[in-house]
C-alpha cells in the first residue's frame, strides 16, 4: 500500500517536472523564482529595518506602506495586461522593481529619513503590481493541456517557495552579519536577473478585441474585472478564498517578527530563518499537492490547506518555545501552498483570456488591501488579546471559511485528464480560442473521433446539420452545388453554418485522403459557442465570411 502511494506521488512529481520541457513555461518559472527571491528578501529586510526604528507598530506601518499602493494600481495593471504584450509587461515590471529596490538600498545606506525608504518600498510594489496579473494570464496560453496547467501551477508554487526559501535564508544570514540595506541591494540585483530571463520569452500578441474600448471608456474597462468577479459564482468563491488567505498572510508576516523578537527573544536573523521554515514546508507540500491536482481534487487541496494553515499558526500560542515556532511556520507553508496553488489553478481554468488579467488585477487589489489590513490587524490583535490570543484568533479564520463553504467548493472537482492533442486542436481553432480552459476541457471530453476513408462524403449539401468537425489528420475538399471550392487540412474546421443559422448544409465535404475528424454534436457546440460572447462572435464571423464567398 505504501509502495503504491509512493509510486503515485513519484508519477505526479514527474508530471510537475515535465512542464520544464515546455520552454516558455520554463522561462516563466525561472523568472518567477528570481522575482520571488527579490520581493521576499526585500520585505523581510524592510520588516527588520522598521522594527529597529520603532518596534512592532513600525513593522505594521512599513508593511502597510509597502503593500497599499498595489491595491490602487492593480486594476490598471490588469487592464494593461489584457491590452498589451504580457511579455513586455513582465519585463518592464521586473526592471522597474529592481530600480526602486536599488534606490531604497541607497537611501537606507545614506541614513535618510525612514519615510523615504518606506515610500520607495511603496514604489517597489507599484512597479511589481503588473507582474502577477500578466504572468497569471500568460501561463494558461502557453501550457499544452489542462493537466499541464495544474502541474505548472504546482511547479510555480515550488519555484515561488524556492525563491522565498532562498530569500529568507540569505536575508537571515545577511541581517545577522550586515544590514537591511545590503539585502535591499541584493534584491535589486536578483530582480534584474529575472528580467534577463524574460527577455528570452517569445513575443506574444493580444487579439484585436483586447484594445477595443469603444465609447465606454477606460474606467468601464478597468471595472470589468471586478464586475466579472462579482457576477461569476465560481470566480467569486475562489476570490474570497484567496483574499482571506492573503489577509492571513499579512497578519502572519507581522506576527513572525513579533514572535521571534518579542515572544521568544531571538535575534534579528531568526526572522529570516522562521520565514525560511515556511519556505521549506511549502516545498515539501509539492508532492502531496501534485498528487491531489493530478487527480483533479482542487477543492480538497484548497480546503485541506485552510485547515492545515489555521491549525499551524496556533501552535506557538500553545507551546511557546523556538522549536514550536519553526515547526508551526513550516506547517504553515504546507497549508498556504495548498490553498494558493489550488485557487490559482481554479482562477486560470475558469477565467476568460480576454479579461483574465483584469480579474487577476482586481484580486491583486484585494490582495494588497488584505495584506495591509492583516498587517494592521496583527498589532491590534496583540494589543487586545496578547501574542498568544492573537495567534489563536488568526488561526480560526481559514478553517471557518473552509467548513462554511465546503459544499460549494466541491463543485470544483475535475474529471479524468483529457487528450492533449484534442485540447490543443480545439484551442487553436479561432471559434474556440476565446473560451476559458475549463470550457475547452469539457469540449475535449465531448468530441468524438471519426475515421473517414478517402473519397467518402462526410456531410451532404441540403441535409440537416447535426455536428461540427475539426480535422485532426488528413484532408477534405469542400463542394458547393457540385463545384470545388477549397481544401481544408489539419486544424481547420467545417459545419458551423448549419448549426449557427439553423439551416440545411450549404456545401458538401468529402475526404480526399484517410482522415480523422473530431466531431462535436449540435448541442455541445451551441452550448459552448453561444454561451461565450467572443466565441459566438468568431463563429458568426466565419459563417458570414463563408456565406459571402458563396454568394460571389
Amino acid at each position: 500500500m505504501i509502495g503504491q502511494a509512493a509510486r503515485q506521488v513519484a508519477i505526479s512529481l514527474r508530471a510537475v517536472g515535465s512542464v520544464f520541457s515546455n520552454p516558455e513555461v520554463r522561462k516563466l518559472q525561472l523568472a518567477w523564482t528570481a522575482s520571488s527571491f527579490a520581493l521576499w528578501s526585500f520585505a523581510i529586510a524592510l520588516g527588520v529595518y522598521a522594527f529597529n526604528l520603532g518596534g512592532a507598530a513600525a513593522v505594521g506601518v512599513a508593511a502597510m506602506v509597502r503593500v497599499l499602493p498595489g491595491a490602487l494600481v492593480s486594476p490598471i495593471a490588469g487592464l494593461i495586461g489584457d491590452r498589451h504584450s504580457r511579455r513586455a509587461i513582465l519585463l518592464g515590471s521586473s526592471s522597474l522593481a529592481a530600480i526602486a529596490m536599488g534606490c531604497a538600498a541607497a537611501a537606507a545606506a545614506a541614513g535618510t529619513s525612514e519615510a523615504i525608504v518606506f515610500a520607495l518600498a511603496g514604489l517597489v510594489t507599484i512597479a511589481s503590481s503588473p507582474y502577477v496579473p500578466a504572468e497569471g494570464a500568460l501561463l494558461p496560453a502557453v501550457v499544452r493541456s489542462p493537466q499541464e496547467l495544474s502541474a505548472a501551477n504546482v511547479a510555480h508554487g515550488a519555484m515561488d517557495n524556492l525563491g522565498f526559501l532562498a530569500g529568507a535564508t540569505v536575508s537571515g544570514v545577511m541581517l545577522a552579519t550586515t544590514s537591511p540595506e545590503a539585502v535591499f541591494a541584493l534584491a535589486a540585483a536578483v530582480s534584474l536577473i529575472g528580467a534577463l530571463v524574460l527577455l528570452r520569452l517569445q513575443r506574444d500578441q493580444r487579439p484585436s478585441y483586447a484594445t477595443a474600448t469603444g465609447t465606454r471608456g477606460a474606467l468601464h474597462e478597468i471595472g470589468r474585472g471586478l464586475a466579472i468577479l462579482i457576477a461569476d459564482r465560481d470566480l467569486r468563491l475562489v476570490g474570497a478564498a484567496l483574499t482571506l488567505l492573503v489577509l492571513f498572510e499579512g497578519a502572519a508576516d507581522v506576527l513572525v517578527v513579533i514572535i521571534a523578537l518579542d515572544l521568544l527573544g531571538l535575534s534579528d536573523g531568526s526572522v529570516g530563518y522562521l520565514n525560511a521554515a515556511w519556505g521549506i514546508g511549502a516545498l515539501l507540500a509539492a508532492a502531496p499537492l501534485a498528487l491531489l491536482l493530478e487527480r483533479g481534487h482542487l477543492a480538497a487541496g484548497l480546503v485541506s490547506g485552510c485547515l492545515i494553515a489555521g491549525g499551524a499558526v496556533t501552535l506557538p500560542a500553545i507551546w511557546t518555545v523556538p522549536v514550536a515556532a519553526y515547526l508551526a511556520w513550516a506547517t504553515l507553508g504546507v497549508g498556504y501552498d495548498f490553498v494558493e496553488v489550488a485557487a490559482r489553478t481554479l482562477l486560470q481554468r475558469h477565467g476568460s483570456d480576454e479579461v483574465l488579467a483584469r480579474v487577476l488585477g482586481t484580486l491583486e487589489t484585494l490582495r494588497f488591501a488584505a495584506l495591509a489590513l492583516g498587517s494592521i490587524a496583527a498589532p491590534a490583535l496583540v494589543a487586545l488579546f496578547g501574542i498568544e490570543g492573537a495567534l489563536i484568533a488568526l488561526g480560526a479564520v481559514l478553517p471557518l471559511f473552509a467548513l462554511a463553504r465546503w459544499s460549494a467548493l466541491r463543485s470544483f472537482e475535475i474529471g479524468s485528464p483529457v487528450k492533449e492533442t484534442h485540447f490543443r486542436l480545439l484551442r487553436a481553432n479561432p471559434i474556440f480560442a476565446p473560451l476559458p480552459v475549463d470550457a475547452l476541457e469539457r469540449l475535449s471530453r465531448d468530441v468524438t473521433p471519426v475515421e473517414v476513408a478517402a473519397g467518402k462524403e462526410i456531410i451532404t449539401q441540403g441535409e440537416i446539420g447535426d455536428s461540427f468537425y475539426v480535422i485532426e489528420s488528413g484532408e477534405v475538399e469542400v463542394l458547393e452545388d457540385g463545384a470545388f471550392r477549397r481544401r481544408e487540412s489539419v486544424g481547420e474546421s467545417f459545419g458551423e453554418i448549419a448549426l449557427i443559422h439553423d439551416v440545411a448544409r450549404t456545401a458538401s465535404v468529402r475526404a480526399t485522403t484517410a482522415t480523422t475528424l473530431l466531431a462535436l454534436d449540435r448541442d455541445h457546440f451551441l452550448a459552448a459557442v453561444t454561451g461565450h460572447h467572443r466565441s459566438h462572435e468568431a463563429a458568426a464571423g466565419i459563417a458570414e465570411e463563408r456565406l459571402a464567398r458563396r454568394g460571389r
